[in-house]
């Protein structure tokens, strides 16, 4: 499966430079941060709306990972 995701053309090259500590590139960050965001908003509002706790923790999930994804190196080509 490692060498299947490495060599993958899609997914490939994000993976080996985010391992390598090169970083992603600006547009994926971006991308990356709205779908987060989006789908969190979604789940928050109408999938666990009466559940307090659900909705602090996907919150709280949400900001780390954002402030993981932004402290990223941005990759240039």
């Amino acid at each position: 499966m490692y060498n299947w995701l490495l060599g993958n053309r899609w997914f490939g090259r994000y993976i080996k430079n985010y391992r390598e500590g090169r970083g992603i590139p600006l547009k994926t960050k971006i991308i990356a941060v709205t779908i987060l965001w989006v789908g969190i908003l979604y789940s928050t509002i109408i999938v666990v709306n009466e559940f307090l706790v659900a909705q602090l923790a996907l919150l709280i999930i949400a900001v780390g990972v954002s402030i993981h994804l932004v402290r990223l190196p941005t990759f240039k080509k």
